[in-house]
Formats: C-alpha cells, structure tokens, sequence
C-alpha cells in the first residue's frame, strides 16, 4: 500500500497517526490555506464529493515534461497566491533565497512516480477529454494531489477544480508541495541545504509521501540488498518513496523505446555508515524525533540529529534547459474563451426525468478553458461538476466539453420553475468570467 498525507500542505500542525504497517507511522506537518477533509477520501467511508473531468496530453509527455520545467522555475504561475513556488530556503540557516529553482529531474520523477505521468483515467485516451486520475485516496492527477478534497458540500472551490481538470495546474500545486517541504524547519537538511544538489532534496521527498517510518531507508519491509529502484516497476514495494523517485533519475523511464530524461548520476546516502544506531538514518534516530515532538522536547528541530552530509561525489546541476522549441508558458496555457451552447434552456419534468438534456461549454481560444459550477438548483444532477474544454493550440482537435444534466434524487418539484446553474470560467491572465444558463422548468 502506498502510504500518503491526506492533506500535503501546511505547517505548524502535527499530526501523529500510527499506520497499519509495522513501524510506519505519519507526520504531516506545513501551513496551508488548503485543508484536506479526511471523510471524503473513500478509504474512510466517503467518497470525492464531486465529478472532475480532465484532458490527458499526447503519449510523449512532452507537453507536461515542458510544464514540469516551468513549474520547478515558477514560471507557471508566479503572481498566483495558490499555485506559485515559494521562495526556497538555503544554508544551514535556511534564508529564502529568490534565485533558487527545483531542479526539473526531480518534478519529472515525483510525477512519474506518482502517475507516470498522467491527468486523467487509465480509460481516458491520449489527446482526449475523460475522467481525471483519481487514486484510492483521492489523490488528483499527474502529481496525485490529495489537498484538492477540502470539502464535502458537493461543488468544488477554484483551487479543487484547477487541480483536477487542468494538468499545469496540478503540477504547479506538485511543486509548491514539495517546495513546502523543502522550507520545513521541522525537517533535517542534507549537506548545505543547496537545493541545486539532488541529492540534497532527500527528506523533502520523504515528506512530500509522507513523514513515515514506512519511508525510512532501514525500515523492516525493505531489503537492504535493494540496490538502486530501476524505474521499472520490479520489486517497488522494496523502496522507500524517495528512493522511487531518486532510482527515477538516475534510470529514466521510457516511452516507445525513448528515455523520458537524460539520466543523471547520483549518489544515495551511504546506507552502511549512516544507518547505524545514533547515525542519521538510524531508526532510532527518527523515533527520538518522533517522541520529541510527542512531549514536546526541542519541537524547534526535533529531528535535527538526522541531517547528514552530501554524498561524496555529489554535484551541483544547472537548471535545465531542454524546452521543447517554440515551448512558453503561453503556449503551455494558451488564451481560452468560454461559450455554452444554450444560455437558456427549457426543459420538461419528463425530458428531465427519463433521460439526460445535453448542455455543451465551448473553448473558442487556444489550449485548456478551466470551468466548475458555482451553483445550480437542487433538482437538477450535473454529470460533472468541473472540467476542460480544449481549444486550438495542442496536438489534439479542439475539443468541448459536454456535460448532462437530469433529475436529482430529491425529484422534480410540482408546477413551473425557474433556475440558473452558473458556470465560473478560468483564465490564466485576467479575471474569472461568471456565465449563467436559465433554465425554465
């Protein structure tokens, strides 16, 4: 089972939860005005609250390899307060530094990882509109993101419907995630805490599955004749998730017979050296963290004992520059314009009752029109409460999005009646557009 924070945003919370495996056990720490809600997760007897459909790019990923690129540069979204990077710390005394990026080889790897880098549903075709990727326990798309559950009233916020439906923005809440866990002070840091060190990111990875001792390099169910993960599936449950997605740099996956990255060499930490008892990555070690907080001894730095050297041979890498030609954030998010098909609809009890009535949002500008519904009258069912409309600009036809409305399960009221479901759509630059269809019944 792969073990996860049902919220990965926030700080200055800890939450203790003893798993079923073993000794794993999870900490979720970090601030956020994202909160996740446990019951809606449908392990825990609920279930996603709303339907989120989604477009899934071409089989090459070279669409969301560029976007991930972005996204570890915050060049995706920097003046957004919920999808921009936040400045990443440096040094052991942690200064925000404005200059400092993610390296992209790791956003490629958590992502492939995590989804093999996928939005939507198995089922859901290359260059098509479908259901999005929705995990066991709700974990949203390419960067599976389980915060986009906040609530259980049936229609998703702004920030639930752009992690769901569109792939930039669900990358973009990928990278903040980590970064977040990059800047935690709770943490232990690698060597200088230089993010420009792969190796460096270590125990952000770790927290970005979850603070778990399921996730510590010495824990029970992983043999320690494990080697390197090969980024093939084979033996996955023997890893932790850090050394998943640091297997997936140094051994690409490929697509068609082609590498998705060029493989990079690093260094794993040393596990005979630092796994022994008072080592960093002791398990003791990690325990006395863990109790630290418990009682609440030294919660400044409770696992300060477990930051540990660079790996010799470790080295600095350059952000990447392998943009596809052409490839801008613009291009990435186009200009979408919104149109619905009928902006009043009179529909009878009958035609509402016996079948579905058709209603159509069009993109007639470039790449992804974001959309959710805002409100709608409490007899009506929305066969999906937030999506994509693909317009011009991708290697995929322009695309609508077409939604199917009927009777709730309350019934139709008696008599005539009159309703609206606003429908709220996104763009990338500029200001939200709030459109109504009447509905006379």
């Amino acid at each position: 089972m792969r073990l996860r924070q049902c919220s990965r945003r926030g700080w200055w919370w800890v939450a203790l939860l003893p798993l079923i495996a073993g000794l794993g056990i999870w900490l979720s720490l970090g601030v956020s005005t994202v909160q996740a809600a446990p019951l809606s997760c449908p392990y825990s007897g609920g279930g996603p609250p709303f339907t989120i459909e989604s477009y899934e790019a071409g089989e090459s990923r070279r669409l969301y390899l560029d976007t991930l690129q972005l996204a570890a540069a915050n060049e995706l979204f920097p003046d957004d307060p919920e999808f921009r990077l936040p400045e990443l710390t440096v040094g052991q005394r942690r200064v925000a530094s404005p200059s400092a990026t993610i390296p992209a080889e790791i956003l490629y790897a958590v992502a492939w990882v995590e989804s093999k880098i996928a939005q939507a549903a198995f089922e859901v075709d290359w260059g098509d509109l479908g259901a999005v990727k929705l995990s066991f326990d709700c974990g949203y798309g390419i960067m599976q993101i389980t915060s986009s559950i906040n609530n259980d009233g049936g229609l998703p916020s702004r920030y639930e419907a752009l992690v769901g439906s569109h792939f930039a923005y669900n990358i973009a809440a990928g990278a903040r995630i980590l970064a977040e866990k990059w800047n935690q002070p709770l943490f232990p840091i690698v060597g200088e805490h230089d993010p420009s060190y792969i190796e460096s990111w270590y125990y952000a990875l770790w927290a970005y599955n979850g603070w778990a001792g399921v996730n510590h390099p010495q824990h029970p169910s992983k043999s320690p004749a494990r080697g390197v993960y090969g980024c093939d599936e084979r033996g996955r449950a023997q890893f932790t998730y850090q050394e998943l997605v640091l297997g997936c740099v140094i051994n690409p996956p490929e697509v068609n017979g082609v590498p998705l990255w060029d493989a990079l060499e690093i260094e794993l930490p040393d596990l005979a050296s630092l796994g022994a008892n008072g080592m960093p990555l002791g398990l003791d070690v990690f325990y006395a963290g863990l109790d630290a907080i418990h009682v609440e001894i030294n919660p400044a730095a409770p696992f300060a004992a477990m930051s540990m050297p660079l790996p010799a041979g470790a080295s600095d890498r350059e952000a990447a520059t392998d943009l596809a030609a052409g490839t801008s954030r613009a291009s990435i998010l186009g200009r979408p314009q919104g149109r619905v098909s009928d902006v009043v609809l009179e529909i009878s009890s009958t035609e509402l009752t016996s079948g579905d009535v058709p209603l159509t949002i069009h993109n007639e500008g470039t790449g992804l029109l974001a959309w959710r519904v805002v409100s709608a009258p409490s007899w009506l069912e929305i066969g999906a409460q937030a999506g994509v409309a693909l317009g011009q600009g991708y290697e995929s036809a322009p695309q609508a999005s077409r939604l199917l409305i009927s009777a709730s399960a309350s019934g139709v009221p008696e008599g005539k009646n009159r309703g609206q479901i606003k429908f709220e759509f996104h763009y990338p630059e500029g200001d939200p557009e709030v459109l109504a269809v009447d509905i006379s019944l």
